[in-house]
């Protein structure tokens, strides 16, 4: 469970950082032009000329790792705050089927392996898919008015390969998580997660909705659909 909760924390890293990271490319847009004319003013003045673009290179590095700092002291006590809403027990095991993601259409084509090697395509009972998603984040708002688009969540797979069940209901599964949701991510499968009931906080929520998919796919196979 503990790597389950460290890739979503990543995740939800990564949605926070590319805010900035859009932020700063328009600014740098914006900086790259605003240096042309300086530049060229002292275009005769050689000393002048070198001081002049080592600072217009400097600051913009500076300004983003000012800014990436600043993010992260901002946005830590709501990623990592045990009692943040963003580690409330739902969001962490909310799972959505494996037909949200365009890659996992022809999901039989895609090369498939794991850290240790021993994942097999039969092996995989289903495909579930996380979704990570932050909101707070100091350049959120930013982000989205500069960029066109604000990232608020990030799929990650979740691959079952196993589950035990008493009376009908599941007490545990197996799972291996993808780091993300590209091709080359299918590579990567993480070794085997053994997650039981009262493990940690989502533990029941993921095992839950991890059988309601399953059920849900059993009986659209039942039906033929």
């Amino acid at each position: 469970m503990e790597e389950y909760i460290n890739l979503y924390h990543q995740k939800l890293w990564e949605i926070a950082f590319a805010n900035v990271e859009k932020v700063f490319g328009i600014f740098f847009i914006i900086w790259l032009v605003l240096s042309i004319y300086p530049v060229y003013i002292s275009f005769h003045n050689l000393v002048r000329r070198k001081k002049l673009v080592l600072l217009l290179v400097c600051m913009p590095f500076l300004l983003f790792f000012l800014c990436m700092g600043t993010e992260y002291v901002y946005s830590y006590d709501k990623i990592m705050n045990p009692n943040s809403p963003y580690n409330d027990s739902l969001r962490i095991s909310v799972l959505k089927s494996e037909k949200v993601l365009p890659v996992l259409e022809n999901v039989d084509e895609i090369s498939i392996a794991s850290v240790d090697g021993d994942l097999k395509r039969k092996d995989i009972i289903l495909f579930a898919v996380p979704n990570p998603t932050f909101y707070d984040g100091l350049f959120g708002n930013v982000a989205n008015h500069l960029a066109g688009g604000q990232t608020v969540g990030t799929d990650f797979v979740v691959a079952l390969v196993g589950f035990k069940e008493n009376k009908g209901e599941w007490q545990s599964v197996d799972i291996r998580i993808a780091p993300g949701v590209e091709k080359s991510d299918f590579q990567k499968f993480s070794k085997v997660l053994h997650i039981e009931r009262g493990e940690k906080e989502g533990a029941e929520g993921i095992i839950l909705n991890l059988q309601t998919l399953h059920e849900s796919t059993l009986r659209k196979e039942k039906n033929g659909e």
